[in-house]
């Protein structure tokens, strides 16, 4: 199967990084709790439910992006735009069972794996609409309000699935079936769902993961194809398009 080195590089619209060791300390801490108590392999939180509300954010990360409204300046000089995490700051961690872990699930920090974390800022300047809020948006919005579905198919399609780190699916499937029992429940019942009822258009995936995908058909082949990999012993890794 492919793994992140083997494919060519994959970026989202935000280059980010944590501003210092103690905010990824924090961070990681807070999302790994999550983690363990919401039984949730892609939590995502607030910033300011980690460091604090308003200022208490500042200092913490950095981001930076190409301004798509207008990307060259009068100069020919790339226009760029810094990432506001005051109000609209996001951590997004993505983690796996540790290799041992029983049927139950992890139950404890040293039983989760980290395969990602990072900062990402919300309020990116589409020139049409704007990025969907995976801790906010209710799933009758996506068409995700559906039987055993849940907020945390919702982050698992915006963190698992995402730009960061959906080269990294090949390194949760070895273990996936230790993760939470009624995690990988909703997992399944929300990847069924989409697959067979379509709910989710290009254009949401977009907001969702900055992943995209040239129509309705390719998206929904490629989360069949998730599906079968994580439940149905498909050898292959899905590629997500570049």
């Amino acid at each position: 199967m492919p793994t992140r080195d083997e494919l060519p590089p994959r970026t989202g619209p935000w280059a980010t990084r944590f501003d210092s060791e103690e905010a990824l300390i924090q961070a990681e801490d807070a999302l790994r709790q999550a983690a363990l108590e919401n039984h949730d392999l892609a939590p995502i939180l607030p910033f300011e439910d980690v460091y604090g509300p308003w200022d208490n954010c500042l200092g913490k990360a950095t981001a930076i992006a190409i301004d798509p409204r207008e990307p060259y300046g009068p100069d020919g000089e790339i226009n760029y735009v810094h990432g506001d995490f005051l109000t609209q700051g996001l951590l997004y961690g993505v983690y796996r069972p540790a290799a041992g872990v029983g049927e139950d699930g992890p139950s404890s920090a040293d039983e989760l794996w980290n395969t990602t974390l990072y900062p990402y800022p919300g309020g990116y300047p589409y020139p049409d609409g704007g990025p969907i809020a995976p801790t906010e948006v209710p799933l009758a919005d996506l068409g995700l309000d559906a039987p055993g579905v849940d907020r945390r198919f919702v982050h698992f399609c915006a963190g698992m699935l995402g730009a960061e780190a959906v080269d990294d699916l090949g390194m949760l499937r070895d273990t996936f079936d230790s993760a939470w029992p009624d995690y990988r429940e909703t997992i399944s019942a929300g990847l069924l769902h989409v697959v067979r009822n379509r709910p989710l258009s290009v254009d949401s995936w977009y907001a969702l993961t900055y992943v995209t995908f040239p129509d309705q058909q390719e998206l929904t082949s490629y989360l069949a194809q998730v599906y079968a990999y994580l439940f149905d012993e498909f050898d292959a890794m899905p590629v997500a398009p570049r």
